[in-house]
């Protein structure tokens, strides 16, 4: 244990001799906004692979059959089926 010199106290340490965090403190409105944030990044994340993955099959269809109509369908559906999903999950309270 390594001490303090200027106060002469041992600083508390754990089990392993490391060295105690202070207690956080997690109120209310601080584990409200940590979840909001976490709901914002997981939205996004929804939508983007949403876009990627719809977008990519009909990247991949349209060149199959060499028309560029697929990848367009492709986007729209990979879009609406996100958002559907967002406010599925978090838009009905």
């Amino acid at each position: 244990m390594s001490s303090d010199p200027s106060s002469g106290s041992p600083e508390p340490s754990d089990e392993r001799g490391h060295r105690a965090e202070p207690a956080r403190d997690f109120t209310p409105d601080r584990n409200a906004d940590r979840k909001a944030h976490n709901d914002a990044w997981a939205a996004s994340g929804l939508l983007i692979s949403g876009v990627v993955v719809w977008g990519g099959a009909g990247y991949l269809v349209s060149e199959w059959l060499h028309n560029q109509l697929f990848v367009m369908v492709g986007l729209l559906l990979g879009t609406c089926t996100a958002l559907y999903g967002i406010w599925f999950r978090y838009g009905r309270s």
